[in-house]
């Protein structure tokens, strides 16, 4: 017992020398706020450009044109629905009353130089005619001559107004040319009504470019406006990183050099410049990120759409 009494009092000597010496100040510990030489972040590959393509109507697969991996120009046909019959009676109705319309105006103007001549010779007859009447007027003023000589010269400006009417218009009456070329609009529209509605059964290429993950068969049944395959083009690539931070995103400037490896392709170091920062902002993982497009510079015969790619921003 009086052992560990002794030890407690040399202890607590030892604790007191200790605090009546002089102190040793420890320096403090300078916290420098060092940055990376350049933003990295995660991104993913892509064509340059690429859009999915999808029938406007729903139906069920007649043809199948192209197979995946066709190199596609813009409006080229994939694929066809089958068409209803009530969708092709109209369309020849519609052709039918368009080819009518067409016919009739057609005749209408190439009638011109009759109807003119027809215009004059009535014209000339009716001023004849009130000449006449004028004449047994003059001889015998008579209630019955007064009628006849008021009806010829009504009749002499009526056709008189026809003649002017041609005249003005290379012989062709502008009422009829009116009713003639409102009928042909209307047929027009109809039948390109007609025809758009045929052909929304044919899946034509959007753009040009490389026929992608293209899978259909005939007798298939598609919805209207479901994605059956992409066109993909192939010439560039693109980089899409979206996990840029609000830290990050304004150390990174349009026109800026990076340089990307590819996971697959490690040995390979790609260069390329931002070409668009997303203005809008996504949430993810509770931080705030924005999307940066990088176009390649390079390319390598390996690279596939989709393959994950490390991003260096140079400063």
């Amino acid at each position: 017992m009086k052992k560990w009494n002794v030890l407690i009092i040399i202890l607590a000597a030892s604790m007191l020398l200790a605090a009546c010496g002089p102190k040793t100040t420890e320096p403090t510990p300078v916290v420098e706020n060092i940055r990376p030489s350049g933003v990295i972040a995660e991104g993913r590959l892509f064509p340059v450009l690429a859009q999915d393509q999808a029938f406007i109507l729903s139906g069920r697969v007649a043809d199948v044109l192209v197979q995946d991996g066709a190199s596609m120009e813009k409006g080229d046909v994939l694929a066809r629905l089958e068409t209803s019959p009530e969708s092709l009676s109209a369309l020849a109705r519609a052709e039918q009353e368009q080819e009518g319309a067409s016919q009739a105006l057609a005749d209408l103007k190439a009638g011109s130089g009759l109807a003119l001549a027809q215009a004059e010779l009535k014209a000339l007859q009716a001023r004849q005619d009130q000449e006449s009447a004028q004449d047994r007027y003059d001889a015998n003023d008579s209630e019955e001559n007064l009628a006849e000589l008021n009806q010829a010269n009504a009749l002499a400006a009526q056709a008189e107004d026809e003649l002017a009417k041609l005249q003005d218009n290379d012989g062709v009456d502008p009422d009829a040319l009116k009713l003639a070329e409102a009928r042909l609009k209307s047929a027009d529209t109809a039948l390109a009504s007609a025809r758009a509605l045929v052909d929304a059964h044919e899946l034509k290429a959007s753009m040009g470019g490389t026929l992608v993950d293209f899978d259909l068969a005939a007798g298939q049944l598609v919805a209207s406006g479901q994605s059956v395959a992409a066109i993909a083009d192939y010439s560039a690539w693109i980089i899409k990183t979206d996990n840029l931070t609000e830290a990050d995103v304004v150390q990174v400037k349009i026109g800026q050099k990076v340089q990307v490896s590819l996971d697959a392709l490690p040995d390979a170091v790609l260069a390329g410049e931002v070409t668009h920062i997303n203005a809008r902002y996504e949430e993810k993982r509770g931080d705030i990120t924005y999307t940066v497009t990088v176009k390649l510079n390079q390319a390598d015969p390996n690279m596939r759409w989709g393959m994950t790619a490390a991003v260096v921003f140079v400063p």
